[in-house]
């Protein structure tokens, strides 16, 4: 005799998508869009799409199909404000130092802000890769399917941007030696 697991209905897959991804997403969104606010909005509007996707279908890839839909409509929102108006210097490095960090707890708050400050000047494509792998835990797979790069271009841009981030911090004087 097989046992046979129940389907849960549509709202509860969804409420626990939503548990589980509102706040990665929503952190994920702010990056891109450089808004919290913005970056709700495209989070909210990814969770009505997926009220209409088939739970089947996404079975076993809803974090991929996710993040998808959320970078692809956070971009959209950018390009639609890019047109409208610039985005300045400053108002993009006040967005890199507030940026909520999964593993500060277990770094020093000096540590962690200077790493994502440095995080802010690297290259768009290096600081999602980063994002998604650390602040949101997916794989290099996941995070192609996400971004459309290959997976051995995901690595490069990791191995890249970590190799960076380490130089940096390894040439300021004093850092790590700080009591």
């Amino acid at each position: 005799m097989t046992e046979s697991k129940q389907p849960i209905s549509r709202s509860e897959w969804v409420c626990q998508a939503l548990d589980r991804y509102e706040g990665p997403l929503t952190r994920y969104a702010a990056r891109i869009v450089g808004d919290v606010d913005r970056a709700r909005d495209v989070v909210q509007d990814t969770f009505l799409r997926l009220c209409s996707q088939d739970q089947a279908e996404l079975d076993g890839r809803l974090p991929e199909w996710l993040f998808t839909v959320c970078r692809n409509r956070a971009l959209d929102v950018r390009r639609k404000d890019r047109r409208m108006k610039g985005l300045t210097e400053a108002h993009t490095n006040d967005q890199v130092s507030h940026d909520p960090s999964p593993d500060a707890a277990a770094e020093g708050q000096d540590t962690t802000h200077r790493v994502l400050h440095l995080l802010g000047g690297l290259p768009d494509n290096q600081q999602e890769v980063v994002r998604l792998k650390f602040q949101n835990g997916l794989s290099y797979r996941q995070i192609s399917e996400i971004t459309e790069l290959t997976v051995s271009n995901v690595g490069y841009l990791i191995h890249t941007a970590i190799k960076t981030l380490r130089t940096k911090l390894n040439s300021e004087p004093g850092f790590f030696t700080k009591a």
